[in-house]
């Protein structure tokens, strides 16, 4: 049971959650500790005050932030984090911060607690109790029992101690990105932690991304337990030599490195214009050169690593060509500390992309992959996290991202970048956006035209955004938050910014409307639901299938 069977639609979940065995569930303690982790691990967030890592919207408030920490706790104390037996994640938490950094208030400050407090309950429903796990997690036992989800609450209390005793990023590191925690004395692989961390399609770190986003401890402690109960679902992709970082830059001490890794993202510009074209390349290939080469690979092609109607297309995949996955990925470098920025750009463009654009065709809806909508999510983690690591923890990071996205990208059946014929066509926005949002204008208004009623936001992230806050699918508003942060990295850079850079047909058309497109785009397939049209669903069936268009 590997990646298959993560998340179901919110229908089928409770079906699911009825129909669970309780074989690892055990319904009630047998002891009187806490099974939580107390207020300490879970006080009020503090946002990462990094350029490159996402800001709060406005709307926040002490009384949201106090609402969040409470509903945190809650969770922590009563849930476990999986809600039953085939291992479906439990993101009560994730769809919280994310309403609270979007906002998630209208003026009245009895609506702003009642968003978080729903969003809480529409989750609840159908998570599993917390239970002590069998035995504890010491530092003699702890690679004992991994990818054993009944052990969850030990791991998770275990790694409550190690971030007392050493703190948050030395915890991290140690048990994450280190050679030991990864390979035998011999070299061979071994506890494979960054693997697991990576795995559970990227909820291990999308989890401890909020620590490191909002530093809640709390949140890390469960990223690691969450970690070390998910199988090692992609060892093609992380083999011993992943983990060779005597050909990345010395270290003088982890903490110069971070310092030294936190002042290149803050000096991140933001605010001066784009230039004409990206930085010169120094660690390997672009990605979307690999993004190219790869799709001229025959061996690659839908029906080729996997079968379409398979249900576990990801490891199927991973079995068929996970070496050649491999070989690709390694064409992508992070040499030294000053790529770290331009490295970070390129995951933002890769992830968006291959979700965006693979769900795109001409004359065709948009197919939104669930799958590969989960390449954004996570991305936007990742300048968080960067903040916390020493250099060759960023290099492992940043790779094995990019090794993710890519395996992903072939299981959902390759689907074609169309870049050329996506901006060859005049893009219309009011397509994408209900009639509901329709005004009718005082004649005064400035930018509204000369007809007499328009649809069309002067802001598009304000309407999407407004809309996704109080939509049913925790994941839209996820995609949509890592999109607009997306767009305030990136979205001032003009067409032609990679003409010349990269391989990629199409890729001289690319400019910052990409984050804001594919976000209606997402929002259209999903549904506007609080201005009335019905709720659209995700697809799951693999984009690269030509059948499945038609």
């Amino acid at each position: 049971m590997l990646l298959r069977t993560v998340h179901v639609h919110r229908y089928s979940r409770i079906v699911l959650r009825k129909m669970s065995t309780t074989s690892q569930f055990p319904t009630k303690s047998v002891t009187n500790k806490p099974l939580g982790l107390g207020y300490s691990f879970f006080p009020s967030p503090q946002q990462n005050s990094h350029k490159s890592t996402p800001q709060l919207w406005p709307g926040v408030s002490s009384e949201s932030e106090s609402e969040l920490a409470s509903l945190l706790r809650l969770d922590n104390e009563k849930h476990h984090i999986f809600f039953n037996d085939q291992g479906f994640h439990n993101h009560l938490t994730h769809h919280l911060f994310a309403a609270y950094a979007m906002g998630c208030s209208p003026e009245a400050r009895a609506i702003l607690r009642s968003v978080l407090s729903a969003a809480y309950k529409l989750h609840a429903d159908y998570q599993h109790p917390a239970f002590k796990s069998p035995s504890d997690i010491t530092e003699n036992n702890w690679t004992e029992h991994l990818g054993k989800r009944d052990y969850y609450n030990a791991y998770m209390h275990f790694y409550a101690s190690q971030i007392n005793a050493h703190g948050p990023p030395k915890t991290l590191e140690k048990y994450v990105f280190s050679k030991e925690a990864n390979l035998t004395p011999e070299g061979k692989q071994g506890a494979q932690m960054l693997d697991r961390f990576m795995s559970g399609l990227l909820h291990p770190m999308i989890h401890t991304g909020h620590w490191a986003e909002f530093h809640v401890p709390g949140m890390l402690a469960e990223g690691l337990a969450l970690a070390s109960t998910t199988p090692a679902s992609s060892p093609h992709l992380f083999p011993p030599d992943f983990f060779d970082y005597g050909t990345q830059q010395p270290e003088s001490s982890a903490q110069s490195i971070v310092d030294h890794a936190a002042t290149a993202l803050r000096n991140l510009s933001l605010n001066n214009p784009r230039s004409s074209s990206p930085s010169a390349y120094t660690g390997g290939s672009h990605s979307l050169d690999i993004l190219h080469r790869m799709l001229q690979d025959p061996n690659l092609a839908a029906g080729k690593t996997c079968r379409q109607d398979s249900g576990s297309k990801f490891s199927d995949t991973l079995r068929a060509a996970g070496d050649k996955i491999r070989e690709y990925a390694k064409m992508w470098q992070v040499d030294s500390e000053s790529e770290v920025p331009q490295k970070l750009e390129e995951v933002a463009w890769l992830a968006t992309l291959v979700y965006g654009l693979g769900g795109w065709r001409k004359g065709k809806d948009f197919r939104s992959d669930f799958f590969l909508l989960h390449l954004v999510t996570s991305s936007i983690f990742i300048s968080s996290l960067l903040t916390h690591l020493s250099f060759s923890s960023q290099s492992a990071l940043l790779r094995a991202q990019v090794s993710v996205i890519l395996g992903w990208w072939v299981s959902r059946g390759r689907p074609a970048i169309p870049i050329s014929d996506y901006y060859s066509r005049e893009f219309d926005p009011s397509l994408l956006i209900p009639k509901a949002l329709q005004v009718h204008p005082d004649k005064s208004a400035v930018g509204v035209g000369k007809d007499k009623t328009t649809n069309l936001p002067s802001n598009m992230w304000l309407a999407i955004i407004e809309s996704s806050l109080n939509h049913p699918e925790e994941h839209l508003l996820k995609n949509q938050r890592a999109l607009a942060h997306f767009d305030h990295l990136y979205g001032k850079t003009p067409q032609g910014y990679f003409e010349g850079e990269t391989e990629l047909e199409g890729a001289e058309f690319l400019d910052g409307t990409l984050f804001w497109r594919v976000a209606l785009h997402t929002q259209k397939a999903l549904g506007w639901v609080r201005e009335g049209e019905p709720q659209g669903s995700f697809d799951r069936a693999g984009l690269g299938w030509d059948h499945l268009w038609e």
